[in-house]
């Protein structure tokens, strides 16, 4: 009886040294799993809050990031490395396209590399952690000549995807907005390594309409940054919703 309860112990203990290892082999898959349905479920409340937007609210919010995009261009203050430096507090920004109160003021669509996500105002640790971040000091995604929108996300994080693949985009590949129901495609025109702190290709250029997306690189050393800038392809219009799930 005793070799008995001996066995069946250490085949206990075997199953669970083996359910431990499966558990942490599989973790990375999981947790990207578990985090690409929570950014589902974000774009999904984002996209059903601003088609029950009446038309006139829709127009005088986009009217007021305009207004600001407008000043922008008028200052050209530049921006900073949202990577390196601490996001500041501006009430009147975080109040522009948040129309939830959520911190989403949109969606960010890049097939090629699958990657369908939220854009928040700024790009704190937490907001760079969840989705795309939209850089502050840059243009909000409305449009227009004279703007420069700036997203950033992370690369190369365990448990999600995020802008890990922006690497494989290449010129002439599209990606696309989705701002207060209107959707925008974008045409990648330039990719740049650059040090952190050069960031005069993210200025405005008056008379452009430009969006560029910025990650860390090289992957895992993450001291330089990777910028691919791409300009308006075409302008906006209503959002396809058969187009509009990966």
């Amino acid at each position: 009886v005793g070799s008995e309860m001996c066995i069946r112990d250490r085949n206990i203990i075997l199953f669970l040294f083996l359910l431990v290892g499966l558990s942490i082999l599989n973790y990375p898959f999981l947790s990207q799993w578990v985090n690409r349905r929570s950014e589902s479920q974000a774009v999904e409340s984002y996209e059903k809050q601003i088609d029950v937007l009446e038309e006139e609210k829709k127009r005088a919010i986009k009217q007021e990031a305009e207004a600001y995009n407008k000043e922008l261009l008028e200052k050209q203050t530049g921006v900073s490395d949202g990577f390196s430096v601490k996001s500041k507090r501006d009430d009147r920004y975080e109040r522009i396209l948040n129309t939830s109160g959520d911190g989403i003021m949109g969606v960010l669509r890049i097939p090629k590399i699958q990657v369908h996500l939220p854009i928040y105002h700024g790009t704190s640790a937490k907001v760079l952690e969840e989705g795309v971040g939209h850089l502050y000091g840059s243009s909000f995604p409305t449009g227009g000549e004279g703007t420069h929108s700036v997203f950033s996300s992370h690369r190369g994080l365990p448990s999600k995807t995020l802008f890990t693949d922006l690497n494989q985009l290449k010129e002439g590949d599209l990606f696309f907005l989705d701002i207060l129901g209107e959707e925008m495609a974008y045409r990648v025109e330039e990719i740049l390594t650059v040090e952190p702190e050069e960031t005069e290709a993210l200025e405005i250029i008056p008379g452009k309409d430009y969006v560029t997306l910025v990650t860390c690189t090289p992957y895992g050393i993450n001291s330089h940054r990777l910028l691919v800038s791409c300009l308006l392809y075409t302008s906006p219009r209503p959002r396809d919703r058969t187009r509009s799930r990966m």
